[in-house]
């Protein structure tokens, strides 16, 4: 068995690396290793989005699969194996949310709209000026979210209604953690101005 080196982080970028050109050359230990050491983060990831635990599995065993066909394409130039699998599997994951038409409850961009529901379901399904406040709150946040930059929105929805912690929207869209901080931070002041333009409360 060949032999991993020392455990530090370089070391460990290495590995990764190594094992993916032994995947493309077609050694399915390879691919075992890599799930050994990923397979945790990208199940994780995929849970986070589609909030079922089976879909999660079978995003995670297909992301897999799709590493298994594409190592070839992978550049060590563009990033971190790490990062291009969160990727793939963020692309996974987001593909299952949209064919589920009939489970509004695990798309991030629908997240709003399902609260609202719920509370109008139950607690406040005697007081219509409160469900209706709420589901005016509810199109406010859901338009100022479509008028963002891609980018911006991308990382709301993962961070807010998705979930995952910034360290993890940024693995998932590749981009450097400052980066997608700043775009949550910008994004957030633009929706809290224009809550409060409406009359409404800001959000944390």
């Amino acid at each position: 068995m060949r032999a991993l080196g020392n455990p530090d982080m370089g070391s460990r970028l290495d590995d990764d690396t190594q094992l993916v050109r032994r995947v493309a050359s077609g050694d399915e230990e390879a691919v075992g290793l890599l799930y050994d050491r990923l397979g945790r983060s990208v199940y994780g990831l995929c849970l986070r989005i589609v909030r079922d635990a089976g879909a999660a599995e079978e995003l995670t065993q297909e992301t897999f699969v799709r590493l298994w066909r594409s190592a070839a394409s992978f550049d060590v130039e563009r990033g971190r194996v790490s990062t291009w699998l969160l990727r793939i599997a963020h692309n996974l994951a987001l593909n299952e949310i949209r064919r589920r038409q009939s489970r509004p409850v695990a798309a991030p961009e629908a997240e709003w709209e399902t609260t609202v529901a719920t509370l109008a379901d139950s607690s406040l399904v005697g007081d219509p000026p409160a469900v209706a406040a709420l589901r005016e709150r509810a199109e406010v946040v859901r338009s100022v979210l479509a008028e963002l930059p891609d980018p911006q929105r991308k990382a709301i929805e993962l961070a807010f209604f998705g979930g995952l912690s910034q360290a993890e929207v940024a693995a998932a869209l590749g981009d450097p953690l400052g980066t997608v901080k700043s775009r949550i931070r910008i994004g957030m002041q633009h929706l809290r101005e224009r809550l409060v333009a409406a009359g409404m409360d800001g959000i944390n």
